[in-house]
């Protein structure tokens, strides 16, 4: 026992000090919110105030003699809660770590031996208990949630401090700091303020990734297993050793930013909160997404997600670590990268940049000059992307502004002078309102002038380019939108001064200087339609793209940039009045619609259960948008084309899918409960038997999707590589069929990576499909211009103009490049793509507009000499109208009132502006109205094949068909209907039950008509009379396709006063779309439910699938499925073909290499019956059969129609009686099903 007296001043004292170990991830925090941090180091006091300063010597000396008499040191102790001490109005609350409940035991005994070794110090203290603690911040004007928020904070800070042993030391004050005096189980060692919180200083920092394959494996059977249990709480997270990566030129990224916001005044539902950001995070398809206002919790819930750590496994902060502050920056990404923090001192905030080596681009610098020529020149220097991820000061005050213009101003200094040459992206939350609010500040002296002007200098159109202004799409940009957004709206008058309005206040700036090179393809804002939403704002997304100037079309194939005085701003309000833009409701339904066939096809009962917690995810299936869901140009009335990739055969495919949809619960898209984590109903319309199998879906009863399958094990295990692959990749090494079935997706890959502005591209399109639908040249199988057309064509004009062209130079150059292209001779191929172009153009091609990806297909195979000229005529006429400086609506056409919108404008123009037209009538009046569509689309199959036969047989006739179907309206309809609105309308032509209409193809004569004799005329006549009588006689020859008793069809030639059977009646064109959908495998329409098989999967399915065989490649859909067929009890009255299952026929290529190959036949002696889209059925020899694609000869195995004997005639195998004789597979002779009686 030892007597000194106690001080009553604080400048000693006796404490538990952390030792150095510990400094680098207490002394952060500490240094950020504890005023002492920089007097004192981590401890935790024992006695403070101590003894007199004159006798602070004296005890150590004491302590260092008998000490080890009293206690062991250093004492090895564990933090274990947090808590909050004091606090008020005006007072902080401090809050401190305690020890875990056995620390606290320890250091209690030692205080009390303390205690009694120096009675008149213990005597002395008059607090009531001690309660041992390490102080780490005061929070000044705490609420619960921000306290709750730091409490979360510091019990991370527990956990990484784990065990520690903590030293004794006395202490004393020396010019306002506390210095050792001496230790005992701890070196001394200097303090001072963390770096992060040293204005100007810049910090290199770890980026981390998850170590998944050290908790992945193991043996589970190892004695210590509880052991790893408990270590695997911790330390999963590692730092990333970046290397040189491999530097590619041209290389494209998506860029994120997103504001996902810390609610301090309500943490009950934030769980929930950050799992729908996950899920956002998860949804979107960035290279890299810069976060701010990250709070602990949601950066360990982010980490805890196995599908956001595959998405983007590297991370710049470690979520078993605790965040510096409240809100914080913080970035994702799908590739490594390394980054640094500049720390500023404004509001405690810093810059987060972060430096990408996979992306940049070289330069040359400047010769120099030499007498040697031989001397090797200037090495080329790469110039990797920076990315400034940035959250700048909110509220509209003159002192914010400052604050902002401040803040700005440290950034792009540090940028300017550390990274003057590199490509820059600064993004993030700027805070910057709109301009119509800056005005209203100023104009309500709410900011004074200078700080208005301050806003537009921030970031200088001359210095600094605006994603969105150079290639935003859809909405104005708005991120922060109260109207749309219950959080926003909630958060919107908390310290505003403005009105409260839609704000653009999250932004993507690229440095003009350094980021020549660097082209903004897209930028788009991502809406929230979860219920509630998961932050106030909207994510913004920005498609970006480095030139590579190896790949870039040369001077020469360049296409000058059009002079126009258009204004893409009046082709925007031409395209809403018309339209053409999906709503923000409408795009959220179809990306439901899609996520709820995606959780349909892979045995998720919902939306919310993740794939790893469901036991029916038997095979890997990935679903990818194609068509112009895909490339971001659809509108409201288009379908939804998906295609799925999978791990299993095609077949097998299509019959899981059938039983994963029927036993699919979902709402209706109209439902007034529906929410956006709601599932939507799955109904199958009918199944497609075409060269690549299509199943027509409903979503919700509302979205249509459009469904094909593949099978293509490479691509799913390379999934997320894929479109970084380039076109000759050995991944592509793939059967033909399959990459067909690719094809469409790879060639979107292709266009969405290479056009140099998809906004500026998509307004474009919009337009030019517009014109094409009001001019009646829209329509891909009567051999116009479709989606695909409109697509490749506008893409090569894109890519072959400057990429500072707008969507008005866009279009004016594609009128004016293709209204003077010959098509006789014209190859339209992409440039960019590095292959030698390998297609040898056929006497039946009129029009080639080719595909990117290998197999080569011509998509305007179906162009006639007749739809080339209409369209040469009508681009032409476009064109001449750009010249002359005419507007979107002059090029379109006059639009009128409303009601007349669809209603194409040249319909008019064509119904009275010939003598003389082909009119095909149709009439169907049978029961079954699957029959109905297939008579259509048999028809209007055939009506490309009457053009080629006109231009052959007729060359004195120029024809034109209108790409629709017309009808009859009786003159007292019109009267009944003038009252009714449109859904009555179309309730009643539902209604009606009956097809009743026709095609017309206008005549004209043609330009060689005047240079034709008498009797070339005469035999021209007698030809086109042929022709009629001809087509007549093809299409109602086909009994499968044409039955008198419930179909009739009539070609005739008549006038314009001939169209109508009654006099005052009128002709429309047939909007409906009721008998609309071609040609379908009727056991594909009208499923009939098994309800004895609703509830479970098919047990031999799910036994296919566990043994990982594969069904026999056929193509019945629905017949193996059925266990037994129900009978219709009105089937008597139904003419049509039964709908039921058919017995499994053998492909035609066996039957083929049987007649070819087996000895025991003749091949010369059989023949070949194939289907020539033009032609009709034509007959070649077995022998003379051709089955290499590269042979000019060559049909597709799917073309054939029947084998049958040449001498005798009698069928062998016939395709659409299902007979086959040579295998006995499919139905009897007598075209009857197989099966027991």
């Amino acid at each position: 026992m030892a007597h000194f007296q106690p001080s009553s001043s604080p400048n000693t004292a006796l404490a538990l000090v952390l030792p150095e170990s510990t400094m680098e991830i207490i002394q952060p925090l500490r240094s950020f919110y504890d005023a002492a941090a920089i007097k004192w180091p981590p401890h935790l006091n024992l006695f403070y105030p101590f003894v007199h300063p004159s006798a602070i010597e004296s005890v150590s000396e004491y302590l260092t003699e008998h000490l080890h008499t009293i206690f062991k040191v250093p004492l090895s102790i564990r933090f274990g809660s947090v808590e909050v001490f004091g606090g008020g109005k005006k007072r902080p609350s401090f809050l401190v770590l305690r020890p875990d409940k056995e620390s606290e035991e320890l250091i209690q005994d030692f205080y009390e031996l303390l205690g009694r070794e120096f009675p008149e110090v213990r005597n002395a203290v008059t607090r009531k208990e001690f309660k041992p603690h390490l102080t780490i911040g005061q929070v000044y004007g705490g609420n619960e949630g921000k306290i709750f928020h730091f409490q979360e904070k510091f019990k991370m800070l527990c956990k990484a401090i784990g065990e520690v042993e903590v030293g004794l030391a006395t202490m004393q004050r020396v010019e306002g700091k506390m210095t050792y005096v001496r230790t005992w189980g701890v070196k001394e060692y200097p303090f001072t303020l963390s770096l992060e919180c040293v204005p100007g200083s810049v910090v290199k920092r770890d980026t981390w990734t998850y170590k998944s394959a050290a908790y992945d494996s193991g043996d589970e059977g190892s004695e210590n297993h509880e052991d790893r249990e408990e270590e695997q709480t911790l330390n999963k997270w590692e730092r990333v050793n970046i290397v040189e990566e491999t530097k590619t030129a041209g290389r494209s990224l998506t860029l994120s930013t997103y504001n996902v916001f810390v609610d301090t005044d309500n943490t009950k539902n934030q769980d929930s909160r950050w799992w729908a950001i996950c899920k956002k995070l998860i949804a979107s398809n960035s290279t890299i997404i810069c976060l701010q206002e990250v709070s602990d919790g949601c950066l360990a819930m982010i980490g805890n997600s196995w599908e956001v750590r595959q998405k983007y496994p590297y991370i710049s902060h470690s979520p078993e670590k605790p965040l510096l502050r409240l809100r914080n920056c913080i970035i994702l990404s799908s590739v490594p990268f390394s980054w640094e923090e500049v720390s500023t001192d404004i509001q405690g905030r810093s810059i987060c940049l972060a430096k990408f080596d996979q992306f940049g681009f070289y330069s040359t610098p400047a010769p120099i000059e030499s007498e040697d020529e031989d001397a090797p020149g200037p090495p080329t220097a790469w110039h990797p992307l920076i990315v400034a991820n940035v959250h700048l000061p909110a509220y509209h005050t003159d002192e914010a502004v400052k604050l902002r213009t401040d803040y700005v101003g440290l950034v792009k200094s540090h940028l300017d002078t550390n990274y003057p040459g590199n490509p820059v992206i600064i993004v993030g939350d700027m805070n910057i309102a709109n301009d119509t609010s800056i005005s209203h500040a100023v104009t309500h002296k709410i900011i004074t002038e200078s700080s208005g002007a301050a806003y537009g200098d921030l970031f200088p159109p001359a210095s600094y380019a605006d994603a969105w202004l150079v290639s935003g799409e859809g909405l104005e940009g708005n991120t922060f939108d109260p109207a749309t957004n219950s959080i926003a709206f909630e958060n919107a008058g908390h310290g505003s001064s403005i009105p409260i309005v839609p704000q653009r206040y999250d932004r993507i700036y690229v440095r003009l200087q350094g980021g020549d090179n660097l082209l903004i393809r897209e930028a788009r804002v991502v809406l929230d339609t979860s219920v509630p939403p998961s932050s106030d704002h909207y994510m913004l997304t920005s498609k970006l793209s480095f030139i590579d100037s190896s790949k870039q079309p040369t001077p020469e194939t360049l296409l000058s940039l059009p002079q126009t005085a258009l204004q893409d701003s009046d082709l925007i309000e031409l395209l809403k009045s018309n339209s053409c833009f999906p709503t923000p409701a409408e795009t959220a339904l179809r990306h439901q619609a899609v996520a709820s066939l995606t959780a349909c096809l892979n045995g998720l009962p919902d939306l919310t259960t993740a794939p790893e917690n469901s036991s029916d995810t038997t095979f890997t299936l990935r679903l990818v948008p194609v068509g112009s869901f895909g490339l971001g140009t659809y509108t409201s009335t288009s379908d939804t084309d998906i295609l799925a990739i999978g791990s299993i055969s095609t077949p097998l495919f299509w019959r899981i899918a059938k039983q994963r949809i029927k036993r699919f619960r979902g709402k209706a898209a109209d439902s007034s409960s529906l929410t956006s984590s709601d599932a939507l109903s799955v109904k199958i319309v009918r199944y497609v038997d075409a060269t690549i199998p299509m199943l027509i879906l409903l979503i919700g009863d509302k979205i249509r999707i459009d469904l094909q399958y593949t099978t293509a094990v490479s691509v799913l295990s390379n999934f997320d590589t894929i479109p970084f692959q380039p076109l000759n990749s050995p991944l592509w090494n793939l059967t033909v069929p399959t990459l067909k079935k690719l094809q469409a997706w790879r060639d979107l890959l292709f266009l969405l990576s290479r056009i140099p502005n998809l906004a500026k591209y998509r307004l474009a399109y919009r337009f030019i499909k517009l014109w094409a639908e009001k001019k009646g040249v829209y329509s891909s199988k009567f051999g116009f211009f479709g989606g695909v057309h409109i697509s490749l064509l506008l893409a090569r004009v894109a890519m072959l103009l400057p990429p500072t062209a707008t969507a008005s130079q866009l279009i004016a150059a594609f009128f004016t490049h293709y209204s003077t292209t010959k098509w006789d001779d014209s190859v339209i191929f992409m440039p960019g793509t590095g292959k030698v172009l390998r297609y040898q153009r056929a006497t039946r091609d009129k029009m080639v507009i080719l595909t990117i990806n290998t197999p080569v297909i011509n998509v305007a195979a179906n162009a006639t000499i007749h739809t080339v000229h209409t369209l040469s005529s009508e681009l032409e006429k476009a064109a001449a109208k750009f010249e002359l400086d005419a507007t979107f609506s002059d090029v379109v056409g006059s639009f009128g009132d409303d009601t007349s919108k669809e209603i194409p404008i040249g319909v008019n123009e064509f119904l009275g502006g010939y003598n003389r037209y082909i009119k095909v009538d149709v009439q169907f009046w049978g029961l079954n109205r699957q029959g109905g569509r297939a008579l259509v689309g048999w028809v209007e199959s055939r009506l490309v094949g009457l053009l080629v036969e006109l231009g052959r047989q007729t060359p004195g006739l120029d024809a034109r068909i209108w790409p629709g179907r017309f009808h009859e309206t009786k003159a007292q309809q019109l009267e009944a209907e003038e009252g009714a609105d449109g859904e009555q309308k179309e309730e009643k032509k539902e209604e009606m039950g009956e097809l009743r209409g026709f095609y017309l193809v206008a005549l004209s004569p043609s330009s060689k008509s005047s240079q034709m004799t008498k009797e070339e005329k005469r035999n021209g006549e007698a030809a086109f009379a042929a022709v009629l009588r001809n087509f007549e006689t093809a299409v109602t020859k086909h009994k499968e396709k044409y039955d008198p008793s419930t179909s009739w069809i009539s070609v005739s030639c008549v006038k314009p006063d001939e169209f109508v059977t009654e006099k005052g009646n009128t002709v429309e064109l047939d909007l409906t779309m009721v008998w609309d959908g071609g040609e379908a495998d009727e056991n594909g329409d009208g499923i009939p439910d098994d309800e004895d098989s609703e509830e479970e999967e098919d047990p031999d399915i799910a036994d296919l699938l566990l043994d990982g065989e594969e069904a026999e490649d056929e193509d019945d859909f629905f017949g193996s499925l059925r266990k037994g067929s129900k009978k219709n009890k009105n089937a008597s009255a139904v003419t049509q073909k039964n709908s039921g299952p058919t017995a499994k026929l053998r492909p035609s290529h066996e039957v083929f290499n049987r007649l070819k190959w087996d000895s025991k036949y003749d091949a010369s002696a059989y023949v070949i019956g194939y289907e020539d889209r033009f032609r009709g059925v034509l007959e070649i020899g077995v022998d003379k059969w051709k089955t290499e694609m590269s042979d000019e000869e060559f049909v597709p195995m799917h073309r054939v129609v029947y084998f049958k004997e040449r001498k005798t005639g009698e069928m062998l195998w016939d395709r659409e009686k299902r007979i086959d004789k040579i295998f006995g597979s499919g139905n009897t002779a007598d075209g009857k099903k197989k099966g027991k009686k």
